[in-house]
């Protein structure tokens, strides 16, 4: 990973670390049906270690100096947008990532490798955030409010 510029690792470390950070807040990724509720505590621990290696890889390859370095603009950046959700609902925050993480992916912005942790976390993050596709007059809103995040992120100078 070396070719890429600190900009690049950030954008690359930037939607598991906001997942992560969701991840902290009470109520986030709970099973919709508490029966379910042994299986998803593995599943989602599962899901939080895939998502800390997907925030982490960009920066392996880097002399610890200039990872911490870059670490705190990634901290900076998260802070940001964490400000943002104060008041908004679990179901809205979850759904907002995942409509980011879909125009990202849809548009190549953000690739996720077969096999790589932010493919794996993708793959368990799936079956959890369906339930919340059920409310549909929850859609528009979330959909409004990825590219409000993405705005956001373009003005701190990512994903232009």
């Amino acid at each position: 990973m070396s070719a890429l510029t600190d900009r690049q690792r950030i954008e690359l470390a930037l939607p598991a670390c906001l997942l992560f950070t969701l991840g902290d807040l009470p109520g986030a990724f709970v099973p919709a049906n508490p029966a379910l509720a042994t299986r998803a505590e593995a599943d989602v621990a599962e899901l939080r270690a895939n998502l800390r290696t997907a925030t982490l890889e960009p920066f392996a390859d880097l002399n610890p100096k200039k990872r911490q370095a870059i670490l705190r603009r990634l901290e900076l950046v998260v802070k940001s947008v964490v400000a943002d959700w104060r008041g908004r609902s679990m179901l809205g925050l979850v759904m907002t990532l995942w409509y980011f993480l879909k125009d990202l992916t849809g548009r190549e912005v953000l690739l996720l490798w077969e096999g790589w942790a932010m493919d794996q976390a993708m793959r368990r993050l799936l079956p959890m955030f369906e339930h919340g596709f059920d409310e549909l007059r929850h859609e528009a809103e979330a959909v409004e409010a990825a590219r409000q995040l993405l705005t956001h992120l373009q003005a701190e100078g990512l994903y232009r």
